[in-house]
């Protein structure tokens, strides 16, 4: 029986942050209606198939914006649909604006296990920079009542990098959020993504962007406070307590099957990577007329799937097995990169321990020019 993750689209939110270049839509009920009836369509195309599911995740958009009516449906439905594991992970994300106890309280009954809350920032001006709908003290409600409610998988998600934002201030932030003891953090620096209405005030010199140096400092400061508070670092800007890491998320950078739903979403089964139509009305026209969304699909060759495997597989600190590498693609890619692998390690960026590669503290801060030479 083949093993899957299963990543499910809700692609709404109620604004949309000044830095996402992320596949959302206006809140809409008549939209979301017709969008979850679409969506089930999609997956009842999978009831036949001889699929085990290893976690779930609902992510967006925001999918907590969903009426609760219309999740109960999307989730049985999934039950419905696919074998799953005892073990099963099952995350959905959360805005702390559009969250409280009774949504909580359902996620809990539906089986969901783990809460991914974005808080972001708690300083307000921060929080105004990234155009997020909720305050600081909204942020750490919602992350007391996920905790009051019952969850005990609990990831929290903060960006640096913000203008104006200062060591201090993310010191509060960090310290704040770590008063509450979370299992999990996702810690990632703010990117200046084209076409996004903070890129635009960048290029028009409205907003300037955080220091390198500073960047550098906030970076090591996170990971020093986090591990004393048990949360090492399991992957770039990703940290859990033992055992909390997250399994969905592993699955994409070990380059393992995973299946998408929802307009956009991709899925990857063995070397064929296939994507859905981004466009949410030809999404649900496709579905109302059986006919599957899928837009696009390539099948990677033994070497494309050997170079993913490295570049995903160094983002995480366990590194990358070269033996692994060869068994799965039949690729020896210790020979075809040995030379960038060796310049690599001469510039402190990389070690190599046996068959295993794996970055330095260096390489993690200059991870995107490792990677670059395994393109």
């Amino acid at each position: 029986m083949n093993r899957v993750a299963l990543y499910i689209h809700i692609p709404f939110c109620i604004k949309k942050c000044l830095y996402c270049d992320f596949h959302s839509f206006r809140f809409d009920l008549s939209l979301i209606h017709r969008y979850t009836q679409a969506l089930i369509k999609e997956l009842k195309l999978f009831l036949s198939t001889d699929y085990s599911v290893k976690t779930i995740y609902l992510g967006g958009g925001t999918p907590s914006i969903l009426p609760v009516e219309a999740l109960e449906e999307i989730v049985r439905t999934i039950y419905g649909s696919f074998k799953l594991d005892d073990n099963l992970e099952f995350t959905i994300e959360v805005n702390p604006g559009t969250v409280n106890e009774e949504k909580l309280r359902l996620y809990k009954t539906l089986g969901i296990n783990r809460i991914s809350i974005g808080i972001q920032s708690l300083k307000e001006e921060e929080l105004k920079i990234l155009g997020r709908i909720h305050s600081g003290k909204e942020a750490l409600e919602a992350l007391d009542t996920a905790i009051n409610v019952g969850f005990t998988n609990i990831n929290v998600d903060l960006i640096y990098g913000i203008p104006n934002q200062t060591l201090e201030s993310w010191r509060y932030t960090l310290q704040e959020v770590l008063k509450r003891n979370p299992t999990h953090m996702s810690v990632y620096g703010l990117m200046y993504e084209p076409g996004t209405p903070l890129y635009k005030a960048l290029i028009r010199n409205k907003i300037k962007p955080m220091s390198e140096d500073l960047e550098i400092e906030i970076f090591k400061a996170t990971q020093e406070i986090l591990s004393t508070y048990g949360l090492g670092w399991y992957e770039i800007s990703n940290y859990a307590k033992d055992g909390y890491e997250c399994r969905h998320n592993l699955t994409y950078w070990r380059g393992e099957d995973y299946l998408g739903f929802g307009p956009s979403a991709h899925s990857l089964f063995g070397n064929t990577r296939y994507s859905n139509t981004p466009n949410i009305k030809a999404y649900i026209e496709l579905l109302d007329r059986g006919k599957s969304p899928k837009v696009w699909e390539e099948r990677l060759s033994p070497l494309e799937k050997a170079k993913e495997l490295i570049i995903l597989g160094l983002r995480l600190r366990e590194g990358v097995s070269l033996c692994d590498v060869y068994r799965r693609t039949g690729i020896d890619v210790g020979r075809i990169f040995s030379e960038n692998i060796e310049r690599l390690i001469s510039y402190g960026l990389l070690y190599k321990k046996e068959d295993k590669i794996q970055l330095t503290e260096r390489g993690r801060l200059l991870a995107n020019l490792v990677f670059e030479e395994f393109y």
